[in-house]
């Protein structure tokens, strides 16, 4: 018996606990996942319809105000319940404000239509440049963030965290390489798809009328959407599936459904 070991046959101690082998998927009981309210999804529709029926009824600039106020009320709502943007709801909530003003002043669906799209671009570039692995890893990246003083900045994964509470994933996995690196990947090929969406709305929007853009645009994109995150479940279930005990996606899924199940029920 080696010093400091416990003598063969000896009780163990209640608060001893048993330590995970490395790389070995750690169960735990998520709880701070999030569940999303049962409207979550019907107020994009519900933006869409407002602005479609204010079009044809009483024409652009009252339109643009309906969806501005539906939006920015649904981003408040979304944040309360601890779906969407967290933190960035202030300057979310500027830019969609800043981009109804602009629209109504002018009068011009090229205007208003052309800043969303802007910012479409925008979001799509600083997902890619954020997850990409190489740039994180680039010193020239980490110079730059040493001397803006975001190095806690680049060095924190807020996809991968917003990806755990929605699965219900256990917090012990958001700081598995395996889990990371799959987020990563993702968040840039969802950089990519917005980027490419982005340029098919400055077509779209020069051949239809503003009601239709916004209504067929929403068409499209939905089922584009859903497609996506079906085969990101897919790609990240596969990834994660090589840490040792990993239960399957499936199975928090599952949990999810329950979870939104009973507090439907509770309220």
């Amino acid at each position: 018996m080696t010093p400091g070991e416990a003598p063969r046959g000896a009780p163990e101690s209640e608060d001893s606990e048993v330590q995970p082998i490395p790389g070995e998927w750690v169960a735990g009981d998520g709880d701070d996942a999030v569940t999303a309210p049962w409207w979550v999804g019907f107020d994009t529709l519900l933006a869409v319809v407002a602005f479609v029926v204010m079009f044809r009824f009483w024409g652009l600039g009252p339109a643009i105000g309906a969806i501005t106020l539906v939006s920015v009320l649904s981003g408040f709502l979304r944040v309360r319940h601890g779906v969407g943007v967290g933190k960035l709801l202030p300057l979310v909530t500027v830019c969609v404000i800043v981009r109804g003003v602009v629209g109504i002043i002018t009068d011009d669906d090229d205007i208003y239509f052309g800043i969303g799209i802007g910012y479409k671009f925008a979001i799509a570039a600083a997902l890619v440049l954020w997850a990409s692995p190489k740039l994180k890893r680039n010193p020239g990246a980490r110079l730059v963030a040493r001397t803006f003083r975001l190095s806690a900045a680049l060095e924190r994964n807020p996809a991968a965290e917003l990806v755990a509470r929605s699965l219900g994933l256990p917090s012990a996995v958001r700081s598995h390489e395996a889990y990371c690196s799959a987020v990563d990947r993702i968040v840039v090929a969802f950089g990519v798809l917005l980027g490419l969406a982005a340029g098919f709305d400055i077509w779209f929007l020069g051949v239809t009328d503003p009601d239709e853009y916004v209504l067929f645009r929403y068409l499209i994109n939905w089922p584009l959407y859903v497609a996506f995150t079906a085969l990101s479940l897919s790609f990240l279930s596969r990834r994660l599936g090589r840490i040792p005990g990993f239960p399957g996606i499936m199975a928090f899924l599952e949990q999810q459904a329950e979870a939104r199940t009973a507090t439907r029920k509770r309220s």
